[in-house]
Order: structure tokens, then C-alpha cells, then sequence
């Protein structure tokens, strides 16, 4: 089954040939209008297509010519970023669509959002010009397109390297947060789109398009509102059953949703019937953003593993106290290690009282030989699932830099995750950006917490166990 997403074929959205950045200002290079230039010069844009400036007042701007009318631009058209006042945006849509545009983001703000009447009106204008002239408008009110492939970027401080997730963002400002800290952790996008009043083109459209979008293998979506129930329910239980789906919404509560009326004007809906929705659907629902960047963390670089036993092994008798309560409150299993394998383990530990059956509280003094001794040990024993090791900066009682010992896992047949609680001490930082990025490079899934790493792998794994679940009932 294909979904149908209209008269247009989205895909060309995201492969434009020619763009042209229209109200961009030409006298101040702080002002915002700029990021979009930097964007698409970041990923180097020009050298796959045509990139055009333009501004009533003229001139050039970084080595470009800015046109002073979009009609004077020498070539037709196939996106066009609309920069300029909500008053002027009807009127770029029809000078777009004369130079042959089928998409327009809109930035603008101005419209339906602001509670106003007016703005609700030139709302309806944008839209009622836009199906006249067959143009397809991204938003108003939001950051738009950004797509490595293409080398389309809406900021330069993102990662040319595409990767398997699309994003559906109804906010800008929560897209330029997970893109950035989830290419931290190693994990890159497809496609991601910031959409923001969604007057026309909305979140069923992209949601339907990302399903079946062979570069993109997962879906995660910010939604504040929806603007067809129904139609948003087909299209997140069509997505679902292909893909894995990530979900966080935003308003569930009456702050929440005072808040969504303000900034995107849209409905949010209860919070039970989020969740009743996402368990209906399989859907992963998540509580924040730093959730959601566990969790494509945890999909994208953590291999699934078989079950819910983990082996927790790291260093810190504390520390292993408080990993071993996490991981169980989360619903994993630590299966006791037997004694005679814990009697193999103390053969060569220089501190053995710091062995317990687990978490393995690895003895300070043991370097990269005798962790893979210890690890072969255990992996005799077998009796786990994944592997989850754990290191906590700042709790040395001497002052120093950081000198977390990097192991190597590759000679493992179960996975492996990273947790490191990065600390606070600036004679500590680099030397954990340092050891945090070792792992990133590796490809391992790095968490910043206990709790973080256990959550999201307790939700991938309920996510499995329901596909499991499902499958043996056909």
C-alpha cells in the first residue's frame, strides 16, 4: 500500500535544483534571515544547485548578487524560502509560482499563531493564493528544510552526514536542538522538517511521505497539534507498521497547551489520549527531547538485544548500587554471576574485594588486558543480553584532570552501551568530551545517565517485545 500525498510529489521537495532565499537582509550579518544563507553555504548547496539572494535594496552579500525582484532571477525556480513580512507573503507566492516554484517555506511569523484576527486572516489569504497558482507552502511560521542529501540546511552548525531518521517538527526550535545533540551521539538524519502553522502541507503529509521514504528508516515527530484526527490516525498507524515511530507531544497539560495556543495556534489534546494512541500504534512515546535523542540513540547504535538481562559492569561501589537499582526499576533483570566464575574473575584482580556477582564493580587497578580477561570470563558464563558499561566522573578525592580508561568491546557477541555522566569541572571537560567521543566515533551508544540509558533501552525493548507480541498472533 502507498499513501497518496496529494497532487505533488514530495520527493522533489527535497531535491531542489535552484533556491532562491527571498527578504533576506542585505545590511546586517547578524540579523536571522542570514542563518538560512549559512545554512545552505555549510552544506555547500551551490555546488548541486543554484542558490539566488534577494532584497529590494540589491547589492551582493558573501560574493552573491542579491536581485532586487524575484522576477529578475535568470532561471526558473523549484524552492523558494519566504523571509519576508506576513503582509508580502501572498503576494511571493504568486511572483514564485510565475518563476515556476511548486514549494515555499514560509518563516514568516505573523499569522494564525499570534491570536489575532488579522493574522488568522492573512493566514487564509497565504492558503486560498497558494491552491490558485499551485504552489505548496511549508508553514508559516517555521525553520523549514533540512535534508544532507541535498545539501538543504536551514543552519551551518549542522552535520553534512546524512543518516536514517526524518524528523517531523512542528516547532524550529525543537528541530535545531535534537539535530545538533543527537549528532553528538553519533546518530544523523534523512530528512527533517520544521513546519510550523502547517496551513496546507501538514504533519500527515510528511508522515506519509517518511514511511515511505527508502532513506529513511525511522520516524521521530514534535507535534503540538494535528489538523485532521482522522486522517493523522491512518497515516501514524501506516507509518508504524513500517517503521519504527517516535513520538513526543507537546501540550498535554493545561500549561502545555496554553503554550501550544501561542506558539503554532493549535489543538494539543489530552494526555491519555496521546498515550492511548501510541500503544494502539506501537508508537515509542517520549516525555522531552533529551528522551527522544535516547531513544534514536538507542535504535540507530544499539544491536537489539535478545531479552532484558543485563550485565552492568563499571567502576565504583556506589555507582554500582545506583546502576543496579535504575536498570531493575526500569524493568531489565541482572542476573546473579555465579561463584565460580566470580572466583575466575578474582585469579588476577589486583583489588578483589571490588567484584560482586553484578554490576561488576571492576577493580581501579585492572588496564585493557585484564578487562578483556574478564570480559572472555563472562562471556563463557553467557547468562546475559547486553552489556552496559558505566563510568562516573567526579568521584575522585584527588583534583586532576579526567583520565577515564577507554576499553575496547569489539571482540563482544553481545551489545554494548556507554553511560558517562559528563561533570561539571572544567579541569574534568575535555578529557570526558574526549573519552565520550572515542565511544561516538566507534559507533557504541553513549548515555549521559543511568536513568537515561535505562529508560530508552526499556522502550525499545517494549517496542520489540510488542512487534514480537503481534507477529505471533498472526
Amino acid at each position: 500500500m502507498t499513501m497518496n500525498i496529494g497532487y505533488e510529489n514530495l520527493d522533489a521537495l527535497f531535491h531542489p535544483r535552484s533556491v532562491a532565499l527571498v527578504g533576506i537582509t542585505t545590511s546586517n550579518p547578524e540579523h536571522w534571515t542570514r542563518g538560512f544563507l549559512e545554512g545552505y553555504l555549510g552544506l555547500d548547496f551551490p555546488s548541486q544547485g543554484n542558490l539566488y539572494l534577494v532584497n529590494p535594496r540589491g547589492g551582493t552579500v558573501d560574493g552573491f548578487k542579491v536581485f532586487q525582484k524575484i522576477q529578475d532571477i535568470p532561471d526558473t525556480l523549484d524552492f523558494v524560502v519566504g523571509l519576508v513580512p506576513s503582509r508580502s507573503a501572498s503576494q511571493l507566492v504568486i511572483d514564485a509560482a510565475a518563476k515556476g516554484a511548486k514549494f515555499i517555506h514560509f518563516c514568516t511569523a505573523g499569522f494564525s499563531e499570534i491570536d489575532d484576527e488579522e493574522g488568522k486572516k492573512l493566514e487564509a489569504e497565504l492558503l486560498r493564493t497558494a491552491r490558485k497558482h499551485h504552489v505548496r507552502i511549508i508553514g508559516p511560521n517555521c525553520l523549514g528544510i533540512y535534508c544532507p542529501e541535498s545539501r538543504m540546511s536551514f543552519s551551518a552548525l549542522f552535520s553534512p552526514e546524512s543518516g536514517p531518521v526524518g524528523f517531523i517538527s512542528q516547532s524550529g526550535g525543537n528541530a535545531n536542538y535534537l539535530i545538533r545533540q543527537a549528532a553528538l551521539r553519533g546518530v544523523h538524519f534523512s530528512k527533517v522538517i520544521s513546519f510550523g502553522n502547517a496551513c496546507d502541507l501538514n504533519e500527515s503529509d510528511f508522515l506519509e511521505y517518511l514511511a515511505d521514504d527508502p532513506k529513511t528508516k525511522m520516524i521521530a515527530m514534535y507535534l503540538e497539534g494535528i489538523k485532521d484526527g482522522d486522517r493523522f490516525l491512518r497515516a501514524l498507524k501506516y507509518a508504524a507498521e513500517k517503521k519504527a515511530v517516535v513520538m513526543l507531544k507537546g501540550g498535554t497539560t493545561p500549561a502545555g497547551a496554553r503554550a501550544v495556543m501561542g506558539h503554532t495556534s493549535s489543538l494539543a489534546g489530552s494526555r491519555d489520549m496521546w498515550e492511548s494512541l501510541c500503544r494502539q500504534v506501537n508508537a515509542i512515546q517520549v516525555q522531552n527531547l533529551d528522551e527522544m535523542t535516547d531513544v534514536l540513540v538507542t535504535l540507530t547504535l544499539l544491536t537489539a538485544p535478545a531479552g532484558r538481562r543485563a550485565l552492568l559492569f563499571g567502576g565504583g561501589g556506589g555507582s554500582s548500587v545506583i546502576v543496579a537499582d535504575t536498570f531493575e526499576k526500569r524493568g531489565m533483570t541482572l542476573p546473579q554471576v555465579p561463584k565460580p566464575v566470580i572466583n575466575k574473575l578474582r585469579e588476577f584482580s589486583q583489588d578483589a574485594g571490588n567484584f560482586f556477582s553484578n554490576p561488576i564493580d571492576y577493580s581501579q587497578s585492572m588496564d585493557q588486558a585484564n578487562v578483556k580477561r574478564a570480559l572472555d570470563i563472562l562471556m563463557g558464563w553467557g547468562e546475559f543480553d547486553f552489556i552496559v558499561n558505566f563510568m562516573v566522573p567526579g568521584q575522585s578525592t584527588r583534583a586532576g584532570s579526567f583520565s577515564g580508561r577507554v576499553f575496547k568491546f569489539d571482540h563482544l557477541s553481545r551489545p554494548v552501551a556507554i553511560v558517562i555522566p559528563p561533570a561539571f569541572d572544567p579541569a574534568e571537560a575535555d578529557g570526558i568530551f574526549r573519552y565520550i567521543n572515542h565511544y561516538v566515533v566507534a559507533g557504541y551508544p553513549v548515555y549521559f545517565s543511568f536513568d537515561s540509558a535505562a529508560c530508552a533501552i526499556n522502550l525499545v525493548l517494549t517496542y520489540n517485545e510488542r512487534i514480537s507480541f503481534r507477529q505471533g498472533l498472526r
